[in-house]
Order: C-alpha cells, then sequence, then structure tokens
C-alpha cells in the first residue's frame, strides 16, 4: 500500500475543534473557536450562509463568519450572488468547489467577472466553498478562505466534516423565524402532494386530471388546499414552499 502524503489537518486538533463547536454557548464562541482553528493552519477568513430571503441584508438570513460585514453587504445588496459562478458551482456541485479553478474561468461574463474581481479586492484568492444540506432545501454554503495548495484530499474531507457541524451547531443557535418553519396546519395529503407534483412540471389542472384520472374541479380543490395550508399566495408560490418543506421533490 503507498504511503500517505503528510496532512495539514491533524486528528486530535480535528477532534477537539469538533467538541469545542459542539459546546459552544452562543453564535460569537462558535465563530471564535472555528476562527481560530482556521488560524492555525494558515488560513484566513470564512463564511457560512444560509439564504431565507434574496432580497433582504441580513434579513432572517444566516450569515456568519469573519469576512467583513462592509463587503458581505456590498455583495449582497449589489446582487453579486446572483451573478458569482461559486454559488452556481455550488448549487449544483455534491463536493468542495475550490476558489482558485473558478477564478480562473475563460468563459466568463462581464458580471461574473466584476463579482469575482470584488472578491479579489477583499483578499479572497483561494480557498473552498463547501455545499450545505440546508434548513428546508434552502440553498446553504460555507466558505473558508486562503491558500490551500499543500492541502490533501484528506485534509479537504476533514475541513468539510467541521464546516457540516459548524452549520449544525449554527442552526441549533440560530433557530428559524416561526414564520418560515413549516406551515401550521399540517402537511399535505397524498393527494395535494400530487397534483401539486404536476403542477411544478408545468402541467394544467386539466393535464393533472387526465394524468390523475379525476375531475378539473377536484384538481383544483386540492391545489386549492394545498395552497392555504402552506400559506401561499399563488400556485406557483405553493410550488416553491411545498419543494422547500420536502413536501414534493423537483
Amino acid at each position: 500500500m503507498p504511503k500517505a502524503a503528510p496532512t495539514v489537518l491533524k486528528n486530535a486538533e480535528v477532534i477537539a475543534c469538533f467538541c469545542a463547536q459542539k459546546a459552544a454557548n452562543d453564535v460569537q464562541q462558535l465563530t471564535d473557536i472555528f476562527d481560530q482553528f482556521i488560524r492555525g493552519l494558515g488560513l484566513n477568513t470564512f463564511i457560512l450562509v444560509e439564504v431565507t430571503d434574496p432580497d433582504n441584508y441580513p434579513g432572517t438570513n444566516l450569515l456568519i463568519g469573519t469576512v467583513p460585514k462592509t463587503y458581505m453587504k456590498k455583495y449582497w445588496q449589489g446582487g453579486n450572488m446572483f451573478h458569482d459562478p461559486m454559488t452556481r458551482q455550488v448549487i449544483h456541485a455534491n463536493v468542495p468547489v475550490r476558489f482558485r479553478d473558478i477564478a480562473t474561468s475563460p468563459d466568463a461574463t462581464r458580471d461574473e467577472q466584476k463579482t469575482m474581481d470584488m472578491r479579489t479586492k477583499q483578499g479572497i484568492v483561494d480557498g473552498y466553498s463547501f455545499p450545505l444540506k440546508g434548513r428546508l432545501n434552502r440553498f446553504s454554503m460555507m466558505g473558508v478562505h486562503g491558500d490551500v495548495s499543500a492541502f490533501t484530499d484528506c485534509d479537504v474531507m476533514l475541513l468539510e466534516m467541521l464546516c457540516i457541524e459548524f452549520y449544525r451547531q449554527a442552526t441549533r443557535l440560530f433557530p428559524l423565524p416561526a414564520s418560515l418553519q413549516q406551515a401550521e396546519h399540517g402537511v399535505l395529503t397524498k393527494r395535494e402532494r400530487e397534483c401539486l407534483s404536476w403542477v411544478a412540471k408545468g402541467k394544467t389542472n386539466w393535464d393533472v386530471s387526465q394524468i390523475l384520472m379525476i375531475t378539473e374541479r377536484t384538481v383544483q380543490y386540492h391545489v386549492e388546499n394545498a395552497r392555504e395550508k402552506l400559506g401561499a399566495e399563488s400556485r406557483l408560490h405553493a410550488v416553491i414552499l411545498a419543494a422547500r418543506h420536502l413536501e414534493i421533490v423537483l
């Protein structure tokens, strides 16, 4: 068996950080624990993002880290999230995404390049972004920034595990507002989920009635019931909320 390359992360330090995060009493303590750990690795900053309302900063969004708030506010309010190739890559990936690989994209649009230049001016030129399984299916990720050229695959895996634990503890310390939790009126029925699932695929009430072999009026009844249970303002809004609550899978 070939000899493994030396790792930057040491098992004892990883375990100590994991346990300290789990015992954190507040968000500031959790932030300080992780900040001290990554600085010990020669890294610079980090940011945890869970998006609940992309139009408002910070609003109900979960934003924890050591990236300057002035930069985050400018990034968020400037709509850079929607032009960031890193964000799109993380949405579609199930593996860590390296900043350096994104920054060298030869076919970046003007808005994408502007976003990447803005990040570079902040001093974020390398590191990793880790996709996270967000609460109620919301977009969530954690970025760790700095020189990771010496990191092995094992180092990246261990760092990802610590980021997952950080997010887990952050959600414990930062619960979602009641208005963003699952609808109080209870989950959807099987038939309501079926109807909304077909609506999500672009089917009309008549289409759904033919597929499920029920009347068009019955389809409308189930869709409206689902909309009311979810507190949605429209059919489209009902589909989005149902997907967030994992009542349906898109």
